[in-house]
């Protein structure tokens, strides 16, 4: 992928990986929340798909590729593929353009997982995935944990274990990411040595090469890479006391190790709040995080409630994304690969399902991104990576009944829009 990088690009993701210890200490910088579009008009029923149609069971979770042809999701359904008898979920992927459904939560000839999988990701150029599966032997003569990452190339269909095992240690493997040219996974895996708790690696495909990342806490998770595998998110924690453990969120040069805070004052110092739910742009120069903290800059309006943050790792620069009803509290912000489209949710309590929104943090423009066949907001859910590099596809779960025509499934089903 590295050599496949234009110049401009290049230079932006060398600059981002020079900012990984850079001291922090910009002034949150203002967005334009408030010159939102929503309430102006009656929005326009969008463009959606469908990607299980007619399935017989809920499907997650789904993820979209760079270009947006590529869609990978989770599904329990057994009547997406011909075969499918495991009684177990299992990762497809769905070619929007030719509407071909494939199962990649398969073993090394193709052939069914006995348990399925789960938490699959998909690449940016759309040829490799990721996956967790508890099932055994899905590769020949191999024996691996009881939850372990395995890394697909769709276009070969070869399969390789991308986990962590040293010196026979079991460890459970969950949650991967992988880089734009599939070269590089980073996953969440159990320890026991040097100390209990979670970290995040980050497997090299073509050496074999594993790198655990240093942690400060007892849990180290949520990782997320940037396309060309330089830059990486994480969030750090303790699992005590419960409810109110210290959080950070880290943003780190996966190769070296060296890695920082993103959860900063202007004066370097840490936010007052709790901290989760890190992300990277594509091109590795945007951060994002979700915080509580009332510290970080002086445009906070909502008090204790949480919002989304964005933070320029060139400039350092920090952003926080308010609701157009700025009362209200934002969460799960995912960026555009050029981080200038924003996808988030604002709610006003945790048992709220809240409303989705995108923004243009370069005009400063809101609109509602995930949308009814009447042009209102339906409840959603979302994957790793719901947005397309332009910010013009998003991809997501739901149970609404008003999301696209056709029969539904008894669950959740997963769909495709563009909002804009």
């Amino acid at each position: 992928m590295r050599r496949r990088l234009g110049a401009a690009t290049a230079a932006v993701a060398a600059a981002c990986v020079a900012a990984v210890l850079m001291p922090t200490g910009a002034q949150a910088a203002p967005q334009g929340a408030h010159q939102g579009t929503h309430g102006k008009k009656k929005p326009k029923a969008p463009h959606t798909v469908r990607l299980t149609q007619g399935a017989d069971a809920k499907s997650e979770a789904p993820s979209l590729s760079a270009d947006g042809r590529y869609a990978i999701f989770t599904s329990w359904a057994s009547d997406l593929v011909p075969g499918d008898t495991n009684a177990a979920p299992d990762v497809f992927v769905r070619d929007l353009r030719t509407g071909r459904i494939q199962r990649v939560s398969t073993d090394a000839a193709g052939g069914q997982s006995p348990l399925g999988g789960t938490a699959g990701a998909i690449s940016a150029n759309g040829r490799y995935v990721v996956f967790v599966s508890t099932s055994p032997g899905l590769i020949p003569g191999e024996v691996h944990g009881p939850s372990s990452v395995y890394w697909r190339d769709l276009r070969t269909g070869e399969l390789r274990f991308a986990g962590d095992e040293i010196e026979g240690v079991v460890r459970w493997a969950r949650e991967a990411s992988v880089s734009a040219d599939g070269r590089y996974v980073a996953f969440e895996s159990s320890d026991t040595v040097p100390k209990p708790g979670r970290s995040v690696a980050v497997r090299d495909m073509h050496t074999g090469e594993l790198k655990k990342q240093p942690y400060t806490m007892t849990l180290a998770y949520g990782p997320r890479l940037s396309d060309d595998g330089s830059v990486m998110v994480y969030t750090n924690g303790n699992y005590y006391p419960i409810g109110n453990s210290p959080t950070d969120v880290k943003v780190a040069d996966p190769h070296t190790g060296a890695n920082r805070s993103l959860h900063t004052r202007p004066d370097g110092t840490r936010g007052n709040g709790r901290v989760s739910q890190g992300g990277i742009s594509g091109d590795g120069r945007h951060a994002t995080f979700t915080s509580t903290a009332t510290d970080l800059g002086p445009e906070d309006t909502n008090g204790a409630g949480s919002n989304v943050f964005v933070r320029d790792l060139r400039t350092d620069a920090l952003r926080i994304v308010e609701a157009p009803d700025p009362a209200l509290s934002t969460a799960d912000g995912v960026l555009s690969r050029d981080g200038r489209y924003l996808l988030f949710r604002a709610f006003e309590t945790s048992v709220d399902p809240g409303t989705w929104y995108l923004r243009d943090l370069r005009k400063g423009r809101t609109e509602l991104a995930i949308r009814g066949t009447d042009g209102t907001p339906v409840q959603a859910k979302t994957g790793f990576r719901p947005l397309d590099a332009r910010g013009r596809t998003v991809a997501f779960s739901s149970t609404a009944e008003n999301v696209a025509p056709g029969p539904r499934s008894p669950g959740a089903d997963a769909y495709v829009q563009r909002p804009r």
